[in-house]
């Protein structure tokens, strides 16, 4: 192909993701990294620099491994929206904490204590004045009007946590290498956003008729299934307390509430909030079993199978059945009266 064709090829791909995303239209990774440093220079008149090295759709499997265990990990919260995540590792937290109470970023070494909710909440500042400005950068871009509207919410333990956080199947994430006070601290921030969901179309009426509101408040009743095991009958019936039954490691992110018949009613991962367990619901769902189906009046007779009898059977043609023989029972009582003679 000759050199003007492909430039010819590549401008007008050019100019259609250009339409697509709107002229002069700013990507995620830009606007959110100028927010940033915008809110670090009004807030405490520090250098924070943001180079993205990554910018993905992918699972929120995927995103969460991406994730570190050092890292302070914060829940943005949105009155609209699903909850969006922020990861920090200890570089930035250190740094953003010393230039709000030593007045500026030190190279102290890094203490390797656990988060608390006080380091978590001087992370606010800076997410209440970047995210804002970071909605009105994407104002003029309606596809993007999900990642509008978050601020700072609380918190998160650890990655299993923040994955029970996360509804949605798929999310952005957006990775940045941030430079604090020309690069007294430099550390590693990730964004995780929850990709909506298309919704349902084809003219169909989402509401659930007169009788909606009397259907929701219907008992169910759920039962939570970690995993399933398959043992002998005998090892059950020789179970003692102490015995341990060994379990799938996948199983915590593969539990399932169960109604009865066997259907799945959702699909989860096993986790705590405020003390308790729970079951974060999101993912496939699908039969553990097929429920029963119930029995109508106008159902088919069920028949017993046909008896077979001996002449029925097919017995290999080598195999030879004895024929009774009579046995002289008197003859045999008046052989020998003493036991030892029938050995």
């Amino acid at each position: 192909m000759p050199d003007g064709a492909a430039e010819s090829v590549l401008e007008r791909k050019a100019n259609a993701q250009r339409r697509a995303l709107g002229v002069g239209a700013v990507s995620i990774p830009r606007a959110l990294g100028r927010s940033l440093s915008i809110a670090a220079d009004a807030l405490w008149a520090v250098g924070l620099t943001c180079k993205a090295t990554s910018d993905d759709l992918v699972s929120t499997e995927r995103a969460l491994m991406q994730l570190d265990a050092d890292q302070l990990i914060i829940i943005l919260e949105n009155e609209d929206r699903p909850v969006a995540l922020m990861a920090l590792d200890r570089h930035l937290v250190t740094g953003l904490i010393e230039v709000q109470t030593l007045g500026k970023v030190t190279t102290f070494p890094l203490d390797d204590r656990p988060y608390t909710p006080t380091d978590a909440a001087m992370m606010a500042p800076l997410v209440d004045a970047a995210m804002p400005r970071f909605g009105s950068m994407l104002s003029t871009q309606p596809e993007r009007a999900h990642l509008q509207g978050y601020l700072f919410g609380a918190q998160v333990d650890d990655i299993q946590t923040a994955g029970l956080a996360l509804e949605a199947d798929q999310v952005q994430t957006v990775q940045f290498d941030v430079s604090l006070a020309q690069g007294t601290r430099e550390g590693r921030l990730v964004f995780l956003f929850p990709e909506p969901k298309e919704e349902q179309s084809n003219g169909r009426n989402a509401s659930g008729g007169k009788y909606e509101e009397a259907m929701k408040m219907v008992p169910a009743r759920m039962h939570a299934v970690l995993t399933r095991i398959h043992i002998p009958l005998s090892k059950v019936q020789a179970l003692k307390p102490g015995d341990v039954l060994e379990i799938s490691p996948n199983a915590v992110t593969g539990a399932t509430l169960v109604v009865d018949g066997g259907h799945v009613a959702a699909k989860g991962k096993l986790g705590q909030m405020n003390g308790f367990r729970a079951i974060r619901i999101g993912g496939e769902t699908k039969l553990l079993h097929k429920p029963v189906p119930p029995v109508s009046d106008d159902a088919p007779p069920v028949t017993a199978p046909a008896q077979q009898t001996a002449s029925s059977l097919d017995f290999p043609a080598t195999t030879q059945v004895a024929q009774p023989q009579d046995i002289d029972l008197e003859a045999f009582s008046t052989a020998s009266s003493d036991p030892a003679d029938l050995l």
